[in-house]
């Protein structure tokens, strides 16, 4: 009987450092993030601050731009997860249907965007979409329609092209991840739902769709808290312009942080998209953990 405690201590004591590294890592650099929201380090206040208390927190519901990145931002999830979703689980679909070697093939060319940084990402799609030389724009003076489409350089186009690189370099990720989730469904599912005259989109939803709603509800946590923290790919391609018609939350409080070196503001716009995040995506947590249990 005395060996259970001592197994448990053993096994306690043995994790401590892991723990102990873990919650380091985590909480001495959101201490620190909190502490320096408080303060001002503005221009000729850099080296010690001056303590403003909540003052930064409130600046940003008085800040336009601030308020504005942080619809872009949601836009920008919403929009890139919803076609991210819809077009991975549709291709894993299709290509769990197709022989296994040449299933495999595809998946391995369709997921070559995911070994290259979303820097060199936006650096590519930044060619493609050059006016003169870009190949979208080629495409687009073969059907007469280069004037319609503004590309990178209009308000109006910028964020929606921003998306399309997104989505053509992140929706691989989906692929792969569906596709397990598919190999987990039992084959004997698919013969009893064909006994039963069951075509495919009443298979879709009704059999494929609930047996990989965890894998789907996982991928859409993992994939739309990355999505909300874009930073990478809009700094690639416009820099939060043009007229900070792509300004996201990330570019917006690098911007204020590391050009306009107001380092304490900057700190409380990370806070404040930590905790949207939260807002955002407990409830799928939450769901995830109660699919788990049940």
């Amino acid at each position: 009987m005395t060996l259970k405690p001592a197994r448990s201590y053993l096994a306690g004591f043995l994790v401590l450092p892991a723990v102990a590294v873990v919650v380091l890592a985590m909480i001495v650099p959101l201490g620190y993030a909190l502490v320096m929201s408080l303060f001002d380090f503005g221009p000729g206040q850099e080296s010690s601050g001056v303590f403003v208390g909540l003052r930064n927190y409130v600046a940003f519901f008085h800040d336009r731009v601030a308020l504005g990145s942080l619809g872009i931002t949601l836009i920008f999830t919403v929009a890139a997860l919803t076609l991210e979703l819809g077009i991975g689980i549709g291709m894993a679909v299709l290509l769990s249907g197709l022989p296994a070697r040449l299933s495999k093939l595809l998946r391995a060319i369709y997921s070559m965007p995911l070994l290259v940084s979303p820097i060199i990402v936006g650096l590519i799609w930044r060619y493609l979409y050059d006016p003169t030389f870009g190949l979208v724009y080629q495409w687009l003076r073969a059907f007469g329609l280069e004037h319609r489409f503004g590309g990178l350089s209009e308000p109006g186009s910028a964020l929606f092209s921003i998306i399309v690189a997104d989505v053509w370099q992140t929706t691989p990720f989906i692929l792969l991840v569906i596709t397990s989730g598919l190999a987990t469904v039992p084959h004997e599912v698919y013969e009893s739902a064909k006994m039963d005259g069951a075509g495919f989109w009443r298979t879709m939803i009704r059999i494929t769709l609930p047996m990989i709603g965890r894998v789907i509800l996982l991928v859409t946590l993992i994939r739309g808290t990355d999505a909300f923290r874009v930073f990478d790919i809009i700094y690639a391609l416009t820099g939060g312009g043009p007229a900070n018609s792509t300004m996201s939350l990330s570019i917006y409080a690098f911007k204020q942080g590391f050009q306009q070196y107001e380092m304490g503001y900057a700190m409380a716009i990370s806070l404040l998209t930590m905790l949207v995040l939260v807002i955002l995506f407990a409830p799928l947590v939450r769901k995830s953990t109660y699919m788990e249990r049940s």
